[in-house]
C-alpha cells in the first residue's frame, strides 16, 4: 500500500522536497523482553493452534473409534445371533442323527432276525430237499419193486392161464396136444383160406 498525502487538511505532511536517503534510520533500540513475549506468544498461538488441531484430530478418531466399535458391537450382536440360530439347527441335527441311529439300530435288529429267519427257511430247505430226495429213492425201490412183482405175477397168471386153457381143452376135445399146437393149426387154416 502507498503512502497517504491527505492533502485538504495537513498538505505537508509526509512531504519532503529532497530525495530521502536510504537507510534513513541511524539508531535501534531492541526489548529482548518484548521480543521475547512476541516470540512467546506466536509460539504459543502455534501451540493452540496445534492443540487444536489435535483435539480436533482426537475427537475425529474418537468418533472414528466409536463408530468402529459401533459397527463391532453390531457385528458381535449379529454373530450371536447367528451362533443362537446355529446351535438351534445343530441341536436339531443332533436329535435327527440320534433318530437316524436309533431307526438304523431298528433296522440292523430286523435284518439280523430276517437273516436268521432266512438262514432257518434255507435249512429247512435243505432237510425238505433231502427229504424229497429220500421219498424219490424210496418211490423208485416201491415202483422196481412193484415192477418185479407185477412181472412175476404177469408171469404166473399167463403160466396159470395156458395151464387152464390146457386143461380145459383136454376136456373139451380129449386130445393130449396142448393148446398152442390147436392155436397154431388154427392159424395156419386161416392163412390157407386167405391165399385161397
Amino acid at each position: 500500500m502507498g503512502l497517504f498525502i491527505n492533502n485538504s487538511e495537513h498538505p505537508d505532511v509526509y512531504k519532503n522536497k529532497q530525495n530521502p536517503q536510504a537507510p534513513n534510520q541511524v539508531i535501534s533500540r531492541q526489548d529482548f523482553l518484548s521480543q521475547l513475549i512476541s516470540e512467546q506468544q506466536i509460539a504459543n498461538t502455534a501451540l493452540k493452534k496445534a492443540l487444536s488441531e489435535l483435539g480436533m484430530q482426537s475427537q475425529h478418531q474418537e468418533e472414528t473409534h466409536f463408530n468402529q466399535w459401533n459397527h463391532v458391537g453390531h457385528q458381535l450382536n449379529d454373530l450371536q445371533r447367528r451362533l443362537e440360530r446355529y446351535e438351534d439347527a445343530n441341536h436339531g441335527l443332533v436329535l435327527q442323527l440320534n433318530e437316524q441311529l436309533e431307526l438304523q439300530k431298528v433296522v440292523a435288529e430286523k435284518m439280523a432276525k430276517q437273516e436268521a429267519f432266512q438262514g432257518g427257511v434255507l435249512q429247512r430247505l435243505d432237510n425238505q430237499e433231502a427229504l424229497m430226495d429220500k421219498i424219490s429213492r424210496q418211490i423208485n425201490h416201491i415202483r422196481s419193486i412193484l415192477f418185479e412183482r407185477t412181472n412175476y405175477l404177469a408171469t404166473k397168471i399167463d403160466d396159470g392161464y395156458k395151464l387152464t386153457s390146457s386143461y380145459v381143452y383136454k376136456l373139451m376135445t380129449g386130445s393130449d396136444q396142448p393148446l398152442t399146437f390147436f392155436l397154431m393149426k388154427h392159424k395156419k387154416e386161416k392163412i390157407q383160406k386167405q391165399t385161397d
